[in-house]
């Protein structure tokens, strides 16, 4: 009996111990299985928190991871409803890719799937203890129904009550400009947004018309060079704006942000003084690289410039190849900058019946005013020559008008990612094809078109290079191939702000001042402008920087003459010696900010 009784023992031990490890082993495998499919939580703090996964998402990545270099890195988190394995997969590939490999300098990325739309997905990310919130806006929707998911994801964070009283802002990407001012009405000062399509439609614009601002800006927004910073100098207060132009040997100061009502001021007057708690913002490689130096720089000499002579305005033709969604917008801030009687001839493959409603966003716009420009409809292909040979002109049902002109006619002509192929299912690396064919036909017919003109006539104007929206950073390699000289890397500078804006919310502030026709934008200017090298040309950058002030504006670098703008780079943004002396050439070019 006592031996049937252990036996039973021993048997129900056994069962029971085998019953504890069946449990044991199920819960480790649960929880194994939760981590890989990331729904544990993390616990940690002053991190990026990312909210949603589109195509900007690794070049912020990569911009953020830029900018904690010099803290040797930091931590990335990011909440997506995409599968925690496949993001990790997508990571992993773009850093090893043997094309821009993706470099993160010691910053940690974490991956986690789930809503981020619920709290209890907000709370397990950590949120309430982040930096800063970047909402990404999801694609492949319509972009209202998007930004009514951006307003629903800033409602969340704002019903949150440890995130709101955290000191984590939040960057939310908006597509439709017409929706921004939803945002206010929802969470006033809550959240910075930046809308995509309208920053890239000025920016177009912007180097459309002024060759080679393309490149400036490019390495303006990234963190690869120099960026914008504020910071409190307490020993410049009580001095004017034009007193601090000499003060910071590898900075160039270009606004203040006042301690009294927050307003960022960009190229103020010389005569703003510098109040107690004002933050200077400059333009410097990282926080910790620059100082105010002792102020013993000479400037005596420099309060004079050439008498300019003022410049006539002509009127342009511009061509904008392709379909955009927000081309009424880009429109409306063209219309800002050119003179009355410019013609704007818009070539794309939308039916010129459907133009009109589209124009007007399917009755959520006004019917466009314009008080400087005309515009000249073209159904064609721009990706074919025929349609390229020769543009004609049709009213608004599709009959020619008789009006045609050639591509060496145009002053600009724009390459757009075209809006009307990525509804047919094209993705970045297909739009980005289009726009190289498009180029590619553009500058050969062009070349053909001025060279029979300069047999006739030697004094023919060179045509205008084509500005081709690039969606793919991997597709940069291949623009030299296609001799492109003016691009827009539209999704790398997008992602360059959203990263930029989200290390310094008041970053927004001064890309509205920037990117707009009201505010201090960018030139490139002669440097006859500012000195008459016939008389002296032993200057440094300094003297010049005085001289531009002395035009109200802004001094931030130069192109040498000798120089293209990729090889000019570590001058056209913050260049370094800027005390030193240097012989200028006539064709050297100075990059300001300036309201005019």
């Amino acid at each position: 009996l006592i031996r049937l009784i252990s036996l039973a023992v021993t048997l129900g031990g056994m069962l029971i111990f085998a019953l504890m490890i069946g449990i044991i082993s199920d819960y480790i495998a649960e929880k194994v299985d939760d981590l890989k499919k990331g729904k544990s939580r993390i616990i940690d703090l002053d991190h990026t928190v990312m909210l949603g996964w589109n195509d900007k998402s690794l070049a912020i990545i990569q911009q953020i991871a830029l900018a904690n270099e010099s803290e040797a890195g930091g931590a990335i988190v990011v909440l997506a409803n995409d599968d925690k394995e496949k993001l990790e997969e997508t990571l992993a590939a773009a850093v090893i890719s043997n094309e821009n490999p993706l470099t993160l300098f010691g910053t940690e990325v974490i991956f986690r799937s789930g809503n981020p739309l619920l709290e209890s997905e907000l709370r397990r990310v950590s949120t309430q203890t982040a930096r800063s919130v970047i909402s990404l806006t999801t694609e492949g929707i319509d972009p209202d129904e998007a930004d009514a998911t951006q307003v629903r994801q800033v409602m969340a964070l704002k019903a949150f009550e440890e995130f709101v009283g955290s000191r984590c802002h939040v960057v939310v990407e908006v597509q439709d400009i017409d929706n921004q001012d939803l945002f206010p009405l929802v969470a006033p000062d809550f959240a910075e947004v930046v809308v995509t399509h309208d920053i890239i439609g000025r920016l177009m614009i912007q180097c459309a018309r002024c060759p080679g601002l393309a490149s400036v800006l490019e390495e303006m927004m990234g963190f690869e060079g120099s960026e914008f910073y504020f910071e409190e100098w307490p020993e410049l207060t009580g001095q004017k704006f034009s007193d601090i132009v000499c003060r910071f040997d590898d900075a160039v100061p270009i606004g203040i942000k006042a301690a009294s009502d927050g307003r960022v001021y960009v190229n103020p007057s010389n005569d703003h003084i510098i109040n107690a708690h004002d933050k200077v913002l400059v333009l410097a490689e990282d926080n910790d690289s620059y100082e105010v130096n002792a102020g013993d720089y000479d400037q005596t000499g420099n309060d004079t410039v050439p008498k300019m002579i003022p410049e006539k305005k002509k009127v342009e033709k511009i061509m904008f190849c392709g379909w955009r969604r927000d081309m009424a917008d880009m429109i409306i801030q063209l219309d800002e900058y050119v003179e009355k009687g410019s013609e704007l001839w818009l070539l794309n493959m939308v039916p010129a019946k459907q133009r009109a409603t589209l124009l007007k966003d399917k009755g959520n716009k006004e019917d466009l005013v314009l008080e400087n420009l005309s515009i000249c409809n073209v159904v064609g292909n721009p990706v074919i020559r025929r349609d390229l040979t020769s543009v004609r002109a049709v009213d608004d049902y599709g009959v020619a008008t008789g009006q045609t002109i050639t591509l060496d006619q145009f002053d600009s002509i724009l390459i757009l990612a075209d809006a009307v192929a990525i509804d047919n299912g094209a993705n970045m690396m297909s739009c980005d094809s289009r726009s190289l064919s498009s180029l590619l036909i553009i500058q050969d017919i062009q070349k053909k078109l001025y060279e029979t003109l300069r047999e006739k006539d030697p004094d023919t104007h060179v045509p205008c290079s084509p500005i081709s929206e690039i969606l793919d950073s991997r597709t940069k390699s291949l623009l030299s191939v296609a001799n492109c000289k003016g691009y827009i890397m539209s999704n790398q500078i997008i992602s360059s702000v959203i990263a930029q804006v989200s290390e310094e919310k008041d970053i927004n502030n001064v890309l509205r001042e920037i990117l707009t026709a009201e505010g201090s934008e960018t030139y490139i200017r002669s440097i006859s402008r500012y000195a008459d090298l016939e008389k002296e040309n032993d200057l440094s950058f300094w003297d010049i920087s005085l001289r531009v002030r002395q035009l109200n504006e802004v001094a931030i670098g130069f192109k040498p003459e000798e120089l293209d703008f990729k090889q000019a780079a570590h001058f056209i943004i913050n260049p370094p010696d800027k005390s030193m002396k240097r012989k200028w050439s006539p064709g050297d070019m100075v990059i300001t900010f300036s309201e005019d």
